[in-house]
Order: structure tokens, then C-alpha cells, then sequence
């Protein structure tokens, strides 16, 4: 048990030892009309008459509703696997987390 307690240590520790987790330095990067899927129009030959005015979107910041519900599911699925009552305890906690999770993303 102590063999695989300091071999998990050893894998946490490799990326860091190897460089892996360095941010590198780039003036250009991902943006959002890169991403975009669809057609796109030219904004020069877009006039007044051809605008069309949209309401805007309304942002919910739904990203951390959605990251505890994965959280969730990732512990109820690690307590599944783990089994007895420390097993039994760590699904409960991920039920209640995903629950809150949901909760908060529906409202």
C-alpha cells in the first residue's frame, strides 16, 4: 500500500519535472471567429439595411453549475469502484454535489 501511495506521488510530480505545465509565451492564440462553425459575412460589405438586431444573449455563467455536476458524477463513479462504507460515502457526496449542481443549472 505505501509502494502505490508514493508511485501515485511520483506520477503527480512528472509533469511538473518534465516542463509540461510551463505557459508558454505567444502573442497569437484561439479566438472566438476561429471557433465559429457556420458561414460568415464579410463586415465590409455589410451595410445598415442588411443589420439585423438582435436582443442580447443573456450569459448565466452556467460553467461552474456544470463543472460540479461533473464532479459528481466522477465521485459517485470513483465511489462505486472503491466499494464498502468509504466507497458508500464517496457516492453519497458525489449524488449531493451533482444534485447541487443541477439545481443551480435549472434555476
Amino acid at each position: 500500500m505505501r509502494f502505490l501511495a508514493i508511485s501515485i506521488c511520483a506520477l503527480a510530480l512528472i509533469p511538473a519535472a518534465s516542463q509540461a505545465q510551463q505557459v508558454m509565451n505567444s502573442k497569437t492564440g484561439p479566438t472566438l471567429s476561429a471557433a465559429a462553425v457556420g458561414f460568415r459575412v464579410n463586415e465590409a460589405r455589410v451595410d445598415a439595411s442588411t443589420k439585423i438586431t438582435a436582443a442580447p444573449l443573456v450569459a448565466r455563467h452556467q460553467g461552474q453549475d456544470v463543472a460540479l455536476m461533473a464532479v459528481g458524477v466522477g465521485a459517485m463513479i470513483a465511489g462505486a469502484i472503491i466499494g464498502d462504507t468509504p466507497g458508500t460515502i464517496i457516492l453519497i457526496g458525489g449524488a449531493g454535489m451533482f444534485l447541487f449542481g443541477l439545481y443551480h443549472y435549472l434555476e
